[in-house]
């Protein structure tokens, strides 16, 4: 009996235990409860400068985006240590039906230059994500935050 308690116990271990890299862990967003006492917070340094400074090659030479209204989110999953992941895109007209811009070209460059982006700093070892919103009015990216 001993010993079949053992193996099962054994076979439960090691079916249970997965070796996940840093980016395939759990998700936790940058506004969920804190941990220990430290909240979630992801941030790039030099936040929202840092940000529209990237973009800005983009925003000056994207002038004739269609349609020409609109929302962009790009979800940047960034891993425990400040590392980039992966990401997500999100695009919507204003009755928020999603659509592509630029038959899928903006988003292209969008996520290259995201891709890009370093100097993540996380204040708990925990992957999380950064959300940047891009405003799409008249054909040009008029906000990023």
């Amino acid at each position: 009996m001993k010993k079949l308690f053992a193996i099962i116990l054994t076979f439960l271990f090691f079916s249970c235990s997965e070796n996940k890299t840093d980016c395939e862990e759990y998700s936790s967003a940058y506004w969920t409860t804190t941990m220990f006492g430290k909240p979630h917070n992801t941030r790039i340094e030099g936040e929202n400068i840092t940000i529209r400074k990237a973009f800005a090659e983009i925003r000056e030479s994207e002038t004739q985006i269609e349609p020409r209204n609109g929302f962009i989110t790009l979800r940047l999953n960034i891993d425990k240590y400040g590392n980039y992941c992966n990401q997500e895109n999100f695009q919507i007209n204003t009755k928020y039906q999603p659509i592509q811009f630029n038959n899928g070209e903006l988003i292209k460059q969008l996520e290259n230059v995201s891709k890009n982006l370093s100097g993540w700093k996380n204040d708990t070892e925990t992957k999380t994500y950064y959300l940047i919103r891009l405003t799409i009015k008249n054909g040009r990216i008029e906000e990023i935050f």
